[in-house]
């Protein structure tokens, strides 16, 4: 969760928030943001990360961990005979 809290502190800072606007607007202390955005929160949920992103205007984004191929990766399979038949990229 490390850099999902960095991350998250410079969104806040992007958008001229202070930790404890954003903190007691959502409910919680200040210090447990503070925790989150260093990286030394162990217990930080789902649920308090939704209601920061909320509080900023933003929403959680989820993509595939799987990058695409590339154009060189495709052709290498294609002359290695790996990608034919019905199912190929």
């Amino acid at each position: 969760m490390p850099d999902v809290g960095r991350r998250f502190q410079s969104l806040r800072k992007a958008a001229g928030k202070t930790q404890t606007e954003v903190a007691s607007a959502v409910g919680m202390r200040q210090e447990s943001l503070s925790r989150f955005e260093s990286g030394r929160s162990n217990d930080f949920s789902l649920n308090k990360l939704l209601r920061l992103l909320q509080k900023l205007g933003l929403q959680l984004d989820v993509t595939s961990a799987v990058g695409r191929p590339t154009l060189a990766e495709v052709l290498r399979e294609v002359r290695d005979g790996r990608n034919t038949g019905p199912n190929a990229r």
